[in-house]
């Protein structure tokens, strides 16, 4: 880091010299015009002109010549993804096997903005194309918070009412949380490294982190409205009404309304609701804990599925308190 002397001219006019390096870097001469960007923590951004408004792009090529799992190049892709690599090249000499380049169309078709631009027998080119103005990170929470809590929702509301078809799309319902979760990854990552994707999506930067963590704890919340879901199934096929079933419904909503008021504590940025929220959360847990002991007078599957459901329920209020915690934690600035 170089440190630079403020200096006035002309009486009014303050000015500071440029690095040589810098200017040299970037075939800056005399009479150019630079773009001086004021950033919202007050800090500046010096920028040759109109290249302030173009994101930067990041190029990652990844050689899987000793990759055959389909399952580990997904994670690999998923994970250039999430880092920000607006171009993720994938190659193999002299040819990439059919079941990786499978792995690789399953990864484009779940994921938002990406597209095969290039493709030959050795090598697949993912370009970025979205528009990060075009998906702002509130809408994306939004989405992500409505498809969480019909998730939860239809999988107690299938066990209760014996409507085992309600769970058979649950998997595909996840992945679409799933996507939207990596979405807000990448552009948080994004946003770490290249100021102007904030400014584009209208966001002060700091704030990334926030979306991020928010997106990571519903996908969590997602997950156990799978569980749910998978042990409902499980239950429905012993075909057995327990007496519970009233209290895990009762539950249930205890737990959505800790989630909703969570979201919307964090929209409406109310610092004294979130904090009342996180307080709801030790009745619920009290009161999953009495089920629990009622649903360990059940014997064998349906006794361990009745307690992974009243867990999942349970796991679920809790996060969404963690999603309180963080409103306070952003607010209290």
């Amino acid at each position: 880091m170089e440190k630079r002397k403020v200096q006035m001219t002309g009486g009014s006019s303050y000015i500071i010299t440029l690095p040589k390096e810098w200017v040299n870097a970037r075939g800056i001469k005399k009479n150019d015009v630079l773009d001086i960007i004021e950033n919202s923590d007050g800090s500046l951004s010096i920028v040759p002109e109109g290249k302030g408004k173009k994101r930067s792009e990041k190029s990652i090529r990844i050689d899987c010549k000793e990759i055959n799992d389909p399952n580990f190049i997904f994670r690999m892709l998923v994970a250039a993804y999430i880092r920000g690599y607006t171009t993720i090249i994938v190659q193999r000499e002299p040819s990439i096997p059919p079941e990786l380049r499978t792995s690789v169309r399953r990864f484009v078709q779940n994921t938002v903005g990406l597209e095969i631009i290039e493709e030959d027998e050795s090598t697949i080119e993912i370009k970025d194309l979205l528009d990060p103005s075009e998906m702002p990170p509130e809408r994306t929470i939004k989405r992500m918070y409505m498809l969480v809590k019909n998730m939860h929702e239809d999988a107690i509301y299938a066990l209760l009412k014996g409507k085992s078809d309600i769970l058979s799309d649950m998997g595909e319902r996840d992945m679409e949380i799933d996507r939207l979760y990596w979405l807000i990854a990448h552009q948080y990552n994004s946003i770490s490294c290249d100021r102007k994707i904030a400014e584009k999506l209208g966001i002060d930067p700091g704030l990334g982190v926030y979306y991020f963590l928010i997106a990571k704890t519903m996908e969590r919340i997602g997950d156990h409205a799978v569980r749910i879901s998978e042990n409902g199934m499980r239950i429905l096929k012993l075909d057995k009404k327990p007496a519970i079933f009233e209290r895990i419904e009762e539950a249930s909503k205890m737990s959505m309304e800790i989630f909703t008021e969570s979201i919307d504590s964090w929209i409406r940025k109310d610092i004294k609701n979130a904090n009342r929220n996180i307080e709801n959360v030790r009745e619920l847990v009290k009161y999953c804990e009495e089920i629990s002991e009622s649903a360990l007078r059940e014997k064998g599957i349906m006794a361990v599925s009745l307690n992974s459901i009243i867990e999942s329920i349970r796991r679920t209020g809790e996060y969404s308190a963690d999603l309180s915690e963080m409103a306070i934690n952003y607010l209290i600035k």
